[in-house]
């Protein structure tokens, strides 16, 4: 596992917003450094039908 996510880019993880900019630097510009046991998540949920904004970003 660590050799995958160590070989792989963080834009293979980022999503993006309607004008194809990434969220992850905005996010954490926004909303300020994750701890060891955060994480960010969409409000809704993207899965039930919430839009990838970052206004909609929380960090649980």
């Amino acid at each position: 596992m660590a050799s995958f996510l160590a070989s792989s880019s963080q834009e293979g993880f980022d999503l993006v917003d309607d004008n194809n900019n990434y969220l992850f630097d905005r996010t954490v510009k926004k909303l300020g450094a994750l701890a060891d046991n955060e994480m960010f998540d969409l409000e809704p949920a993207y899965i039930l039908g919430g839009k990838i904004k970052i206004f909609l970003y929380s960090k649980n």
